[in-house]
C-alpha cells in the first residue's frame, strides 16, 4: 500500500479526532443530566418524606434512582474509551439491566399489563443477566 501524502496524512488524522469530540461532548452531556436527575431525585424524596406517604411514593424514587445509575453507567462506559479506545461490553450490558429493571417497575406501578410487553420484558431481562454473567470482566 502507498504511503499517503502530507495532505492525506492530516485529513486522516482530522478524521480521527472527530469520535473523540463527539465523546467528550457526550461525557458532558452525561454529566449534566446526571446532576439534573440525582436533584431531581433528591426533590422528590424531599416530596416524598414531608408528605409521608411511602406507598405511593417509593416507586417514583426507586425509578430516579435507577436512572441515575443507568446514567452513570453509561458516563463510566465514555470515561472508558477515553482510557483504553475500546467500549466495554459488560457496562452497556448492566446498564441495559438497569434499564430494563426500570421498566419492569413502570409496568408493574402501571394499572393494565399487557402479557406480550410483560414476557418480553422479562426476555430481554434474561438475555442481559445471561450476558453479564458470560462476559468476562475485559
Amino acid at each position: 500500500m502507498p504511503e499517503p501524502t502530507p495532505r492525506m496524512s492530516i485529513i486522516i488524522n482530522i478524521f480521527s479526532y472527530i469520535p473523540l469530540i463527539i465523546y467528550f461532548c457526550v461525557a458532558i452531556l452525561l454529566t449534566i443530566v446526571a446532576v439534573a436527575s440525582l436533584y431531581d431525585v433528591v426533590k422528590i424524596m424531599q416530596t416524598l418524606l414531608e408528605s409521608g406517604n411511602f406507598a405511593n411514593g417509593i416507586i417514583p424514587v426507586i425509578n430516579g434512582i435507577l436512572l441515575t445509575i443507568t446514567i452513570i453507567v453509561l458516563f463510566e462506559t465514555v470515561t472508558v474509551y477515553f482510557k483504553t479506545k475500546h467500549v466495554p461490553v459488560r457496562a452497556l450490558l448492566v446498564a441495559g439491566l438497569t434499564g430494563t429493571i426500570r421498566e419492569i417497575l413502570i409496568i408493574n406501578y402501571s394499572s393494565p399489563i399487557n402479557p406480550v410487553q410483560l414476557f418480553g420484558t422479562i426476555g430481554i431481562l434474561a438475555v442481559l443477566i445471561a450476558g453479564v454473567v458470560l462476559i468476562k470482566e475485559e
